[in-house]
């Protein structure tokens, strides 16, 4: 059965090629998106309209992920909603507001809550974390790190318009206000105020206006 399916999609990919020229490709990757994002949509809590998503993405937990309007999720994400891990039990929520873009290569990972609200912009290889494994208290570090609880110290939210440069770490417990820039390369450990540019590791407030 499979070996005839194989077949019929060798065909059906032999008749697309008279369809789009091969300079079309950007074409042709766009009609796999809206493919592969038509295939994942039931899987999500809620997925709003014109959303994108790009091929090879990692999905777990979609069920309690939601996705608003004209979202776009870069290949080779991952996103991750975890309800268990090894003995414990969680709730965990992600939600994505309207007109968000996810660069490539992101990791959003879940076992209470993030938030990203409307119009953000992520650049590449951005990791949003509300959860670890284990603490780094001295007991902990006996443990074999798979092997350590999943702890979080509290919920991820970015507010809109926020713009996050690649290579950016966020970890949980941080509220990020409105319309602040987080600089590339950054790990924001603590709240960054609205209206503000922040940056480094741990990130800091270089520059703030007035909102």
């Amino acid at each position: 059965m499979k070996r005839i399916f194989y077949r019929i999609l060798s065909f059906c990919g032999f008749l697309f090629s008279y369809i789009f020229d091969f300079k079309d490709k950007r074409q042709i990757h766009h009609c796999i998106n809206v493919l592969y994002t038509s295939w994942l949509s039931r899987y999500f809590l809620h997925i709003g309209r014109n959303v994108r998503i790009e091929n090879s993405i990692e999905l777990s937990g979609a069920k309690y992920i939601s996705i608003g309007d004209g979202v776009f999720i870069g290949k080779n994400t991952i996103l991750s909603a975890h309800d268990s891990y090894l003995s414990q039990e969680f709730i965990p929520r992600i939600e994505i507001g309207n007109d968000v873009n996810i660069g490539k290569d992101s990791n959003i990972s879940c076992i209470g809550l993030i938030k990203i609200g409307n119009g953000v912009r992520m650049g590449r290889k951005v990791m949003i974390n509300d959860n670890s494994h284990g603490s780094s208290t001295r007991e902990m570090l006996d443990i074999q790190p798979n092997l350590r609880p999943l702890c979080s110290k509290g919920p991820v939210v970015i507010d809109e318009n926020v713009w996050i440069g690649e290579m950016v770490c966020i970890l949980s417990n941080v509220h990020i206000g409105r319309g602040a820039i987080i600089g590339a390369g950054s790990i924001v450990t603590k709240d960054i105020p609205e209206y503000s540019i922040a940056v480094g590791n741990p990130a800091k407030v270089i520059k703030r206006y007035n909102a």
